[in-house]
């Protein structure tokens, strides 16, 4: 992604471009910062596959016959903002607070089902979209001179992913054919969770002008989480023309980067 490729070595570059100026980032300084998020989750955040066994419509007695369900959850990217507060407890290091607010997520149910002469069925549908909620504690080190007005710098820390859900969404799916044939799922649910780990980032602050309060900042954060996800529906069965439920209950790869623009004000006390 381009604005990935941009994001991460900014901090880089602005540590060779870094002179020394009036303004100190030093200890007991306090730092608001607010602005654009833009949160980039990994492609599938699920992926898996099912296998189950039925009978031979036409001969009983014959062997079971195989049909696999794989099943897919696709969620979209979404820009939405944030705020964080970061604390020089000493000289080059500082503890930040952060949250970035309510990223609406657009979701994709993606399954498919196949069977030995029975062709592949595959079915795609939205279960709408929803909010993702971001909280992140960080301890940052600024490895440049206290001084300088071009402050990079590297994080590392914990955060807190939660899926606002205020009910269980539907799953309502269309099973199409090989030759066509369309077949309505009668419906099931889908339900999130929330998930604690770890996350690191880069960044860097720049001073509006020599010995000025108000910065300009661009951060990236690689965020690690794995929420919980519970979906239910009855796939189209093609041998028999029956349906198979389908259960997932397993952790997401919901992993993601969150790429930050704001402004920033720097207390000094």
């Amino acid at each position: 992604m381009r604005t990935k490729s941009l994001l991460v070595p900014l901090a880089i570059a602005a540590a060779s471009a870094a002179t020394p100026a009036l303004a100190d980032f030093k200890g007991g300084d306090f730092i608001v910062r607010v602005g654009a998020a833009y949160m980039d989750l990994t492609d599938d955040a699920l992926s898996r596959g099912d296998t189950f066994f039925v009978e031979d419509p036409i001969d009983p007695d014959a062997p079971l016959i195989p049909v696999t369900v794989d099943t897919f959850l696709d969620l979209d990217d979404d820009t939405t903002w944030f705020i964080n507060g970061t604390l020089f407890v000493a000289d080059h290091w500082a503890v930040e607070l952060g949250y970035m607010d309510g990223a609406d997520l657009d979701t994709n149910v993606v399954t498919s089902i196949s069977a030995p002469d029975y062709g592949q069925w595959s079915a795609a549908g939205s279960i709408g979209s929803f909010d993702t909620n971001v909280s992140t504690l960080f301890v940052n080190w600024y490895p440049v001179c206290v001084e300088s007005w071009v402050q990079p710098y590297v994080g590392i820390g914990v955060n807190y992913t939660d899926i606002d859900q205020d009910y269980l969404r539907t799953v309502d799916l269309s099973f199409v054919g090989p030759d066509g044939e369309v077949v309505r799922d009668p419906g099931g649910l889908v339900n999130f969770g929330s998930s604690f780990s770890w996350a690191a980032q880069v960044g860097v602050d720049i001073e509006f002008g020599r010995n000025a309060n108000w910065l300009f900042n661009a951060s990236a954060k690689y965020i690690d989480a794995d929420p919980r996800v519970e979906i239910g529906f009855d796939a189209f069965e093609p041998v028999n023309g029956d349906g198979v439920s389908v259960r997932v209950n397993e952790d997401m790869e919901y992993d993601s980067w969150i790429f930050n623009l704001g402004v920033g004000y720097k207390f000094s006390f």
